[in-house]
């Protein structure tokens, strides 16, 4: 989650270092008694003993009280650490593991450590949308900056809308700038909510005119995308998609049934007024990348995708048609066995796939016949009929 405000966080220490300097003069009553006396403290009794304990006891029950904000607070816990080492106490370990836990759980959630301490949900976003419908020849996109600033454009075009002087049919345009406010949580973990506080168009005096350029028509418009635009939502990756309405959910490219959460790296950006919805996926994420195996002349290829699945191809050589292809419901991170079928078949055969991820660049795939036990991998280096097990790397972009 992110990190509250710095006047939050300043009120935090001040309250932390009040609860402190009390435990310190109620254990030092505790430890002297009713005589004051230092060297009582060194003869104490099991009773005072125990009295400490309940003393250490309360210190880190406040302590958990007052670290409800979920962030790392350095100079408090350096604070609380040197009073409690002169209680006999050590909390170093103790905060040492809750910052592991809270970065452990940002990481899970899709969000990353330093984003939260920035208090900037645009920083750990793609800078890339897009708003399209993959057909039609249309697009918005926007890059949008940290400050929640961007850039965009508008396109569609019409080759068959020809006409004197246009031969090469006619495009809509739009070039525009403009500005998200500060992103604001919702009560769920995985949606945020912001406003479109500016937008421009740069061409805005020219919005219904018509220019013919390179014998080709322009009409200049307005930014599809940004209709009736005000309240945008935020959804991160791992936000359930049954949480978006159906006309957020008809313009977001994720197609797998078996996904019922946005995959990893993957974002949405929804007008709410407009019922449009824009997609950014990070550029280093595993939906851009594929991997190969390579065994002599034979190869296998494995292909990330959040769209209509994640396929496996066995191929005997670069002329050669795919022996096998396995369609997998993969969301980019689990490591559990998957029931996969055969892509393209009528009567498809099923296989049990792992996927297991070794480092950035390697994957470690594991494949074994359920309904056809028997299929030969010895092509790609199998030993047993009907299983096969390789590594995978990263085939690099030219």
């Amino acid at each position: 989650m992110i990190k509250r405000s710095n006047q939050t966080r300043l009120g935090k220490r001040l309250l932390s270092l009040l609860l402190c300097s009390f435990l310190v003069t109620g254990c030092a009553d505790i430890s002297l008694g009713n005589n004051g006396n230092s060297q009582d403290v060194d003869s104490s009794s099991e009773e005072q003993s125990q009295d400490n304990e309940s003393v250490a006891d309360a210190d880190e029950h406040n302590d958990s009280e007052i670290d409800d904000s979920k962030s790392p607070l350095s100079s408090t816990s350096s604070d609380i650490s040197s009073t409690d080492q002169e209680d006999g106490t050590d909390k170093a370990d103790k905060n040492s593991k809750d910052n592991k836990d809270i970065d452990s759980k940002d990481s899970k959630d899709g969000k990353s450590g330093s984003a939260a301490e920035d208090e900037n949900i645009f920083a750990i976003m793609p800078d890339f949308f897009y708003f399209s419908s993959g057909a039609g020849g249309w697009s918005t996109d926007i890059t949008i900056s940290e400050d929640g600033s961007f850039d965009g454009s508008y396109y569609d075009s019409d080759m068959g809308d020809t006409g004197e002087g246009y031969p090469n049919g006619t495009m809509y345009v739009c070039d525009f700038t403009g500005k998200f406010d500060v992103p604001q949580p919702t009560d769920d973990e995985y949606i945020y909510t912001t406003k479109l506080i500016e937008l421009t168009l740069r061409d805005a005096d020219k919005v219904g005119t018509t220019e013919i350029e390179d014998d080709t028509r322009y009409i200049y418009t307005e930014p599809y995308g940004f209709d009736d635009a005000d309240e945008f939502l935020i959804y991160l990756p791992g936000a359930s998609l049954s949480a978006m309405t159906e006309e957020c959910l008809s313009w977001v490219d994720v197609r797998m049934e078996s996904i019922e959460r946005l995959p990893v790296d993957y974002y949405v950006l929804y007008n709410v007024g407009g019922a449009e919805a824009f997609n950014g996926i990070k550029d280093d994420s595993i939906w851009t990348q594929d991997f190969q195996y390579q065994y002599g002349d034979a190869y296998v290829t494995f292909g990330p995708s959040y769209y209509m699945g994640s396929y496996f191809s066995f191929f005997v050589d670069n002329d050669s048609p795919a022996s096998l292809s396995l369609s997998i419901p993969w969301d980019g991170v689990s490591e559990e066995t998957m029931e996969c079928e055969e892509s393209w078949e009528s009567d498809p055969e099923t296989y049990y796939v792992t996927i297991k991820k070794k480092d950035d660049e390697t994957y470690i795939i594991t494949v074994e016949g359920t309904s056809d036990k028997e299929f030969d991998f010895s092509p790609w280096g199998g030993t047993e009929p009907g299983k096969f097990s390789a590594e995978f790397v990263l085939i690099e972009s030219d």
